[in-house]
């Protein structure tokens, strides 16, 4: 049945991370003026001498998001198995959990050590994480709501 709407919820969020791939996820500025915007899928450095940043310090980011968007797609054809589907969509929140992290924690202050600025987290993808995490949760509520009313239509019989 794909056309439940835990299933939307859980094709929207991965759609959602995959647009942030495409905008940045945080900037660092220096007198008003962006001098490094750093992007899921690379570090665009517009300083004059070069910070010189590696994309490698992206690498667990990207793995941990790209790993998001194809379980969770995956998970929406789990339909049948809906005791999987609701460990997959855990794992799911942890994983996304653990990628909000990554970029807080890990891409803010260790290229925020680098440059010797603060990291401003004011973009688009930021949001979008957040929207998904939310998505994925109301994904697990329709799917645990789905296996209570099949629980309880097994009983009447």
């Amino acid at each position: 049945m794909l056309q439940r709407i835990q299933s939307v919820y859980l094709f929207v969020g991965a759609a959602l991370l995959g647009i942030a791939f495409f905008f940045p996820i945080l900037s660092f500025t220096d007198n008003n003026q962006i001098f490094i915007e750093v992007f899921l899928k690379g570090i665009r450095d517009y300083s004059s001498p070069a910070v010189g940043l590696s994309n490698n310090i992206l690498l667990g980011v990207q793995l941990v998001t790209a790993a998001i968007v194809i379980l969770s797609l995956w998970c929406i054809f789990q339909y049948k198995n809906r005791k999987l589907q609701l460990k997959l969509i855990r794992f799911l929140i942890g994983l996304l959990l653990i990628d909000i992290a990554l970029v807080f924690f890990q891409l803010g202050s260790s290229i925020g050590k680098a440059t010797g600025t603060e990291a401003n987290f004011n973009h688009a993808p930021v949001y979008l994480m957040l929207a998904s995490l939310v998505l994925f949760v109301l994904a697990f509520r329709g799917v645990r709501s789905d296996e209570e009313k099949v629980r309880a239509a097994d009983r009447l019989r």
